[in-house]
């Protein structure tokens, strides 16, 4: 599995919060960009445990303290419960979050982060042939 990241911008996180700002007087503040890395261990997913790990940064490199994380795991075919998972933070802005692929075929996963502030970024993953163990 490839390590992935991502860049929440201004733009999008103005758009979010001007989504749920409707009908408030006040005017939205727009957080600064957060880079949002990840990695899946182990790196050949198989049916069994996995961990996701997630990096967050703020725009000169710091670590993106006390988020929280929550993933939800997907299969690509109706009818499959979804797997889920919090974060515990490992490291300043080093994020785990233990979970299970419960099936062999192809996942989705689902980070939400809530940033300190009340800022919301949701990125998706997708995970090709997940093998079955052993």
């Amino acid at each position: 599995m490839t390590p992935g990241a991502w860049r929440a911008g201004p733009g999008a996180v103005a758009l979010l919060a001007a989504g749920l700002s409707s009908g408030c007087t006040r005017a939205a503040i727009v957080p600064p960009t957060v880079d949002v890395t990840w990695t899946i261990s182990p790196a050949a997913a198989v049916v069994g445990p996995a961990t996701l790990t997630v990096t967050l940064r703020g725009p000169a490199g710091e670590a993106v303290r006390t988020a929280t994380l929550h993933l939800e795991g997907h299969m690509s075919h109706a009818g499959m419960a979804p797997v889920t998972g919090v974060a515990q933070e490992r490291d300043p802005g080093v994020y785990d979050i233990p979970f299970a692929f419960t099936m062999a075929g192809d996942w989705t996963l689902i980070v939400s982060v809530a940033l300190p502030g009340g800022a919301q970024v949701e990125r998706r993953i997708t995970v090709t042939n997940v093998r079955p163990s052993g």
